[in-house]
């Protein structure tokens, strides 16, 4: 399928500008003196709003308990692995081990935009689910005794990806009963998968935290600088691109499908609701919104409130009602895509379309209007034209 990549025209809420879909550096724009990006295309530059409640908010209410959940999910895939290594012909262990597994998946969604800080430092994002994961590379290794997962030449055939192939690939299970090695590995993998979790989870709880509420301005290096960026990046390279983008070929080179780019591709059914629940992930993380004890959903101080902050302006209170409706926009469009989405995205090449039209709508008001308002810089490159 061939996509022309275009110039977006960005006319919500008054904003009918050109707007072409590349970001120029606030240096060039200051050598051409004009005025530096950190202005934020309103007069006001937000140092009214309370940063201090909003990273504590994302800290105490988001974060930590996101990778406490996935850690948690982590160790219980952990325990059903070691139940099924002790009897490799247990099909009934052997599924649970997948339900665990699916779990898992799930539960990384919600912390895959954390990807700072700790989870930098500890290569979390590339460890876990770089996809597709290289199956001949994951067959050596399994006969290799000295296989060590985490070193950079292993990160395409380690983490979740690699995990799926092993269990959910065809004849997994009769593969698994009759050969110890090939347990033996799954078990290394799913180790470091839980031993990565809990080492980033650990910097967070052990000293990050206080760190991470403590810088609250808007320069490089700052909180909100390195989630803002982290935030964008991760949903246009591992969201938007990795998810959708690659398998139905808008975003290869030269326009071709990539079926099996999907993720999740073993399991086969999870490819669309994964990337769902990616974007509600986002979602969350943009309104503040955050799960309580009880199970209810209860409202934090998001970047909506900061946007809100400035007022009704275009690049304040309208801009946050934007990118409200896209994200609704989006879900609903996600939720046409049918699995498998490695076949749905060779069947249905308009339809697919149409949906990845729904996710870059998304990156000219995240990363274009909402990163001018907060006067932050956008400290990340790629090649995609956004």
């Amino acid at each position: 399928m061939n996509f022309i990549k275009t110039i977006l025209y960005n006319s919500w809420a008054g904003r009918n500008i050109l707007r072409p879909v590349f970001v120029l550096p606030c240096i060039v724009i200051s050598f051409l003196g004009m005025e530096s990006c950190g202005s934020g295309n309103g007069g006001d530059n937000g140092d009214d709003f309370n940063r201090a409640l909003l990273l504590e908010n994302w800290c105490d209410n988001i974060i930590i308990p996101s990778y406490e959940d996935y850690n948690a999910s982590t160790e219980a895939l952990k325990v059903a692995n070691e139940e099924y290594s002790l009897d490799p012909t247990n099909e009934e262990a052997f599924n649970a081990c997948i339900d665990a597994f699916e779990v898992t998946y799930f539960k990384w969604q919600s912390v895959a935009p954390f990807d700072f800080g700790p989870a930098i430092q500890k290569t979390l994002l590339e460890s876990t689910n770089k996809f597709p994961t290289d199956i001949d590379d994951i067959e050596a290794a399994i006969l290799n005794p000295d296989f060590t997962p985490g070193l950079p030449s292993t990160l395409d055939n380690i983490g979740l990806p690699a995990i799926d192939y092993l269990l959910n690939s065809e004849n997994a299970f009769a593969n698994l009963s009759n050969d110890a090695e090939r347990v033996a590995h799954l078990e290394r993998l799913v180790d470091h998968l839980h031993e990565k979790s809990s080492d980033v989870l650990e910097a967070w709880t052990s000293g990050y935290a206080m760190t991470f509420k403590s810088a609250t301005g808007t320069e490089v290096g700052s909180s909100l600088e390195q989630v803002v960026n982290a935030f964008n990046r991760v949903y246009e390279a591992n969201v938007r691109k990795q998810k959708l983008g690659l398998p139905s070929g808008i975003m290869t080179i030269t326009g071709t499908e990539l079926p099996g780019h999907v993720e999740a591709l073993y399991s086969n059914e999870l490819s669309v609701d994964l990337l769902h629940s990616a974007i509600v992930a986002f979602e969350n993380f943009y309104l503040g919104n955050y799960t309580a004890d009880n199970g209810t959903t209860l409202e934090g101080l998001g970047l909506d409130d900061y946007l809100n902050s400035f007022g009704n302006e275009v690049y304040g209170s309208e801009l946050n009602t934007d990118i409200v409706n896209q994200l609704s926009l989006m879900k609903e469009a996600v939720l046409t895509l049918e699995s498998p989405l490695s076949e749905y995205v060779l069947s249905n090449p308009a339809e697919t379309a149409a949906v990845f039209t729904q996710l870059q709508a998304i990156v000219v008001l995240w990363k274009v209007d909402m990163m001018s308002s907060l006067g932050i810089l956008i400290s990340y490159t790629d090649n995609d034209g956004d």
